[in-house]
């Protein structure tokens, strides 16, 4: 059995994927005009995952820490807005009618 068999992988997460959807969500709320497809949507996340130091730890060993957290919250969000126009596939809702 490979090494991967015998340990629970789904504890192990990217801290940074939650803070991703969540700064995208409040995003898509200040920006009515950014195009809410699954490509466009999937995209964005993608990039900014992509744009981000990964961040992963064991969540059943996980500590939070107010300071780091609200720091990285802002970078998070820098980048959502940032990646949100590299999307090969965005568009205005104006531009892509659904």
């Amino acid at each position: 059995m490979a090494l991967i068999d015998y340990h629970d992988m789904d504890e192990l997460k990217n801290r940074n994927e939650e803070k991703v959807w969540v700064a995208l969500e409040e995003f898509l709320i200040a920006n009515p005009d950014v195009c809410r497809c699954r490509d466009c949507i999937l995209d964005t996340a993608a990039i900014t995952l992509n744009a981000l130091t990964p961040r992963y730890q064991v969540y059943s060993f996980h500590e939070n820490n107010p300071a780091e957290d609200a720091a990285q919250d802002k970078l998070v969000k820098e980048a959502v807005a940032s990646s949100s126009g590299k999307s090969p596939s965005a568009r205005t809702t104006s531009s892509r009618p659904r």
